[in-house]
């Protein structure tokens, strides 16, 4: 079961989106547009402070930083040792482009998995930063989808999950959530297209990127 929404609720949800973060997500945009490498490390650490910052991804937190450094040089300094592979995996996602297809949705799932692997290695408690990960990317092209606990929600709220539907098989390497999430959402956003409901990857983030109301 998929639940579609209509004009009016996406458009309802882009108002609210745009009146609450519209200007935060601006300069996150025009930040990466303008600093889309990490040779900068300045601009580097200024890109991972107001993109984990803002929208509370929680990559700082999982680093423990020795006396005298914050968390995120610890992180800025990492990402910009490592930009060469950094750098690689954001400039293949720059070529990817809306609309949506599966293909493009598992090589995004691919990506999303190769630079979520290597921010483990900043990490204190290894976990996989696939939150962080996601966001990141999204503000370099917002062809990625947005994933964190809001977003998980409401996909599932949205597409119930139907082992005899996988557009797209999981890629090696691919985070297993961000995958199963990844499924959901390319599968609402055929459905809509099918429909006729004009969308966008952001245009669903921003109908999935709501705050649960209780009940």
């Amino acid at each position: 079961m998929i639940v579609i929404p209509n004009a009016d609720e996406l458009r309802r949800a882009s108002e609210a989106f745009d009146q609450d973060w519209g200007g935060v997500d601006e300069v996150l945009y025009e930040l990466c547009r303008r600093y889309p490498d990490h040779a900068d490390l300045r601009a580097t650490t200024a890109k991972l402070a107001l993109v984990g910052r803002a929208y509370s991804s929680g990559l700082e937190r999982r680093v423990s930083p020795p006396p005298g450094k914050q968390a995120i040089s610890i992180v800025a300094e990492y990402v910009h040792g490592h930009r060469a592979g950094v750098d690689e995996i954001i400039g293949e996602v720059l070529t990817l482009m809306d609309p949506l297809t599966a293909e493009t949705t598992r090589r995004l799932v691919e990506l999303h998995g190769c630079f979520t692997r290597l921010l483990v290695g900043v990490t204190t408690d290894n976990k996989a930063p696939r939150s962080f990960a996601a966001k990141y990317l999204h503000f370099h092209n917002p062809i990625v989808p947005i994933y964190d606990r809001y977003a998980a929600a409401g996909i599932v709220k949205r597409v119930h999950w139907d082992s005899t539907v996988i557009p797209f098989s999981c890629p090696d390497g691919g985070d297993a959530e961000y995958y199963q999430f990844c499924v959901r959402f390319w599968r609402l956003y055929d459905a809509c297209r099918r429909q006729g409901v004009d969308v966008t990857v952001k245009s669903l983030d921003t109908l999935l990127w709501a705050v649960p109301t209780s009940g």
